[in-house]
């Protein structure tokens, strides 16, 4: 039996799973990239392996596809049925390009938050992870649980158990975790005693700090291109957690290479009055245009920017 089953309750496991069925449901499963956003690329070997062995064997393992409607779905007012791929992507990919018959496994949820919680947790409990895949997926799965955790506390109308059964139809009284692990089982652990950074480093055994760093470094790889976070989390680009850190912090979207990441990390350069009267008008003009360039790849430039291209400025008008 597949892991991700264990966290499948009576509750999220439909009984009519006939074959008939199915065959309909083949052709209409739908891939929302934000959902497949959550699954961490294969190496290009890895991938290569996995359709040999699929091409050899058949598809072994069943694809879970969510049942749910296009307003849950996709947050539309169609009422239509929607069956979504919340585990299986590279098996699907495979399995469509060389035309390889598979089974699909239906399951329900009654949020996309749910959903969100129960991929993450299921790509966590894969084996291969990269350290990048790990900090990644283990700093998002942080980030989910606070912005749903804030969610409740901003709603006045709403009380703690409807929550808990919005997120993950358990009804898991004063714990906000709906895929409890096998080892965690039976503790009982109340959620108001305690915090999320302390049950996710419990429950992955890292420090809390390390959760934390996590969180900004997930935070900064989604400032990136999707096609720029594929190569990072595969393993094809390298990059400093501490730059995706610090990249966390500034208002920028999709930057598209790792040279536009460090254009917009460093510094702006501040030229002192001692190097005023030695700095020619020329250097000064080259340093203006770094800066401006750097103004047109934000959104929101920081005070530290506009300074250093008004002090620019001021200093080549003075040397003209």
């Amino acid at each position: 039996m597949k892991k991700y089953q264990i966290g499948l309750n009576d509750k999220k496991i439909i009984k009519d799973q006939s074959l008939l069925r199915h065959e309909e449901i083949k052709n209409r499963i739908q891939i929302l990239p934000e959902l497949e956003a959550f699954i961490p690329p294969l190496q290009p070997e890895e991938f290569a392996q996995l359709e040999a062995n699929i091409r050899k064997e058949g598809c072994r393992e069943a694809l879970l596809v969510w049942e749910t409607t296009e307003a849950i779905a996709k947050g539309t007012d169609g009422a239509e049925a929607a069956y979504i791929l919340i585990d299986g992507h590279n098996r699907y990919s495979i399995c469509t390009a060389n035309r390889i018959d598979y089974k699909i496994h239906l399951v329900q949820f009654s949020t996309k938050e749910a959903v969100f919680a129960f991929m993450i947790e299921n790509q966590l409990g894969r084996r291969n992870l990269t350290p990048e895949q790990a900090s990644y997926l283990r700093g998002l799965r942080y980030r989910t649980e606070r912005l749903e955790k804030g969610k409740y506390e901003r709603s006045s109308h709403k009380g703690q158990n409807d929550l808990y059964e919005n997120l993950s139809d358990e009804n898991h009284k004063g714990h906000f975790d709906p895929y409890e692990s096998e080892e965690h089982k039976g503790q009982n652990v109340p959620y108001e005693k305690m915090n999320t950074s302390e049950r996710l480093a419990e429950r992955f055994n890292v420090s809390e700090k390390t959760i934390k760093r996590d969180a900004e470094f997930s935070k900064g790889v989604d400032k990136l291109s999707p096609e720029l976070k594929k190569e990072v989390l595969s393993g094809k680009v390298k990059v400093s957690k501490g730059d995706m850190q610090q990249l966390a912090a500034l208002p920028i979207e999709d930057l598209p290479s790792m040279d536009a990441v460090q254009q917009v990390l460093r510094k702006p350069a501040t030229i002192h009055s001692e190097d005023q009267e030695t700095a020619s008008a020329e250097e000064v003009k080259n340093q203006l245009r770094k800066k401006l360039s750097q103004l047109m790849k934000v959104e929101v430039a920081s005070d530290e920017l506009l300074n250093a291209i008004i002090k620019l400025a001021r200093q080549l008008k003075t040397l003209k």
